[in-house]
């Protein structure tokens, strides 16, 4: 075994045991430690119910975030290479992947309700900001000469943005993809705590 790896084991064990130890001192209704988390979790398991929440919240986590990228990654694109694109959507842009989704968590509730499209609306408004950044510093990055020597063997702007910009973006798209899912997994374990339903609820309680 590397000497990493035991460091990386003997984090871990060191964690486990302050954490158990903090538990212990501060009692289990504030601070259960890993002695009581661990049974209660394989039972969840055991039983299915921590599976059939996770699946139920997964199937509106991927709704939410499939729209942030079908939509994010091509607005993205066009905000790099279009000044009036960019004009347009970059103050909003700015300020929106700032905000914490906790804070648009009354305002989902008052136009959707609690049901799927809240946490799908979630989803998407967490996660469709990073994707949109993360897309739109690549297209500012791509060379120049990739689209004039598309336009001088006759592509026009559409083919010149799906057939030559978006495949010199697939780098900035996977690690986009990948920083979104990471908010919409986080965005639906908060918006799931506030209402108390699936995963996030499960956790809740």
């Amino acid at each position: 075994m590397s000497g990493r790896i035991k460091y990386n084991l003997l984090g871990i064990a060191v964690a486990l045991t302050v954490w158990e130890l903090v538990g212990r001192a501060l009692g289990t209704d504030l601070f259960a430690p890993p002695s009581v988390v661990f049974p209660e979790y394989v039972a969840l398991l055991w039983d299915g119910q921590m599976l059939r929440e996770l699946a139920t919240s997964l199937r509106q986590m991927i709704v939410g975030y499939g729209f942030a990228c079908l939509i994010g990654i091509p607005v993205g694109a066009a905000m790099g290479r279009s000044r009036l694109w960019d004009a347009l959507l970059h103050p909003w842009l700015s300020m929106f992947v700032v905000t914490s989704v906790a804070s648009l968590v009354p305002l989902f509730i008052l136009v959707f309700g609690t049901g799927f499209m809240f946490r799908a609306a979630i989803v998407f408004a967490a996660s469709i900001w990073y994707v949109m950044l993360t897309v739109y510093h690549g297209a500012r990055g791509v060379e120049p000469r990739f689209i004039d020597v598309g336009r001088s063997f006759g592509a026009n702007r559409w083919q010149a943005f799906w057939e030559i910009l978006l495949p010199a973006l697939y780098p900035y798209v996977i690690t986009a993809m990948r920083i979104g899912l990471v908010h919409a997994i986080r965005a639906m374990v908060v918006a799931e705590m506030f209402i108390i339903v699936g995963y996030g609820g499960l956790i809740y309680r």
